[in-house]
């Protein structure tokens, strides 16, 4: 049971990954209205926090919005703590 859940976590923070990601694929090119709207609903939630602990640290920039490089990051370093974890579960 533990595993299912440990996994479930891990495809959860790789589903979040692309969506950020086509995020910011979308910010750079422009696919249209629909879209962009489509992924602010679904990046919103978890973009406001990071842009909130952006705003008031040290890598506040001005020109550049940081927090969906680091939300990747953050994303990415759960999802291979996930992997660690069902590895040492597994016993490999």
């Amino acid at each position: 049971m533990y595993q299912y859940i440990v996994y479930s976590l891990e495809i959860f923070f790789i589903v979040l990954e692309v969506i950020v990601l086509l995020y910011l694929i979308q910010k750079m090119f422009d696919f249209g209205l629909q879209v962009r709207r489509i992924t602010l609903i679904l990046v919103a939630p978890i973009l406001q926090p990071m842009q909130r602990m952006v705003k008031h640290s040290v890598m506040n920039t001005f020109s550049v919005d940081l927090s969906p490089y680091l939300l990747i990051v953050v994303l990415s370093y759960l999802e291979r703590l996930c992997r660690y974890l069902l590895q040492l579960s597994s016993g490999v």
